[in-house]
């Protein structure tokens, strides 16, 4: 870095946010256009990128795999355990750790708009949703693979019809759960289920490795990505997504090929065109990239439902 202010500005803010660790500002991370910023996880990380893909804030974790931007500006995120933070003062106000720690406590978090959040706890295999006392309110016992093991759950999510949209990773199953634990939605994906989402169309759309796959209510699919589709690209792991009001699905990449055509962060429109990708070939951290919201340009999360 040779210029003596973009020098001088990267001090000033390294001392302003102590925990932060900042991109040369003249190398270019993001290449497309990029419309926000972007929260995402990763490489025992959370981190907020501005539009050119420079680090405005970061938090140490350990195997961060979910992260949110809530409306008072906090960030709650899992990574064995759920923790919200205050990213102006990085102040930990609020957390949960689940009892089950072995195979990694939980991946999964959400808060509710009664201030409660959902957690889908790995270990244990149950989701519960815990109130802002840390008091578990609500417990329901999931099918487990193997107790304690490191393949039980991933994404877990309340739906607005008051279900739980649940990733079995190690069956390769994505289920929706009523409160009761009874079955009313079940689809049996290729690979590793990592993220489910529902739209607003009914259908639900699965991050899963080597896909993004879309399933109408029957379980057909009815609209599919797959990695190599994009020519020239080299995509890892397909983990968390993001999907768009305008129907573009941004997506978290894990072990992202660490080349100039890799990618660790990337949003493809409908039709498989893609809109911007984020690679740092320089950061080892950027490799294991898995949860993704994209923001407005000002940090915040975007009008509506975030459907990720």
């Amino acid at each position: 870095m040779n210029n003596p202010l973009t020098y001088a500005i990267t001090i000033l803010l390294s001392s302003c946010f102590p925990l932060a660790a900042f991109a040369q500002l003249d190398t270019p991370f993001v290449h497309g256009t990029l419309s926000g910023s972007v929260l995402a996880t990763g490489g025992g990380r959370i981190m907020l990128l501005d539009q050119t893909g420079t680090i405005q804030w970061q938090h140490q974790g350990q195997n961060c795999s979910d992260v949110w931007m809530l409306d008072n500006g906090n960030v709650l995120h899992a990574d064995n355990n759920v923790t919200e933070i205050d990213p102006k003062t990085n102040a930990i106000v609020w957390s949960y750790r689940p009892t089950q720690q072995k195979g990694g406590a939980t991946f999964s978090c959400q808060r509710l708009l009664n201030g409660n959040t959902v957690v889908g706890e790995n270990s244990a295999g149950r989701i519960v949703e815990v109130d802002k006392s840390g008091k578990v309110v609500f417990e329901l016992k999931l099918p487990l693979t193997e107790p304690g093991s490191h393949n039980n759950l991933r994404m877990v999510r309340k739906l607005k019809n008051g279900n739980y949209l649940v990733c079995h990773k190690g069956e390769s199953l994505v289920r929706e759960y009523t409160p009761n634990g009874d079955v009313v939605f079940e689809v049996k994906v290729s690979d590793v289920p990592y993220s489910a989402v529902r739209l607003d169309s009914g259908h639900t759309m699965v991050g899963h490795i080597n896909h993004i796959s879309e399933y109408d209510t029957q379980g057909n699919i009815v609209w599919q990505f797959n990695k190599n589709e994009l020519e020239g690209l080299d995509i890892g792991m397909i983990c968390g997504i993001h999907v768009q009001p305008n129907g573009n699905v941004v997506m978290g990449i894990y072990r992202a090929v660490q080349k100039a055509n890799g990618a660790g962060l990337l949003e493809i429109t409908r039709s498989k065109e893609l809109v911007w990708r984020y690679a740092n070939t320089s950061s080892k951290a950027d490799r294991n990239m898995m949860s993704v919201q994209l923001l407005d340009s000002d940090g915040k999360p975007l009008p509506g439902d975030v459907l990720r």
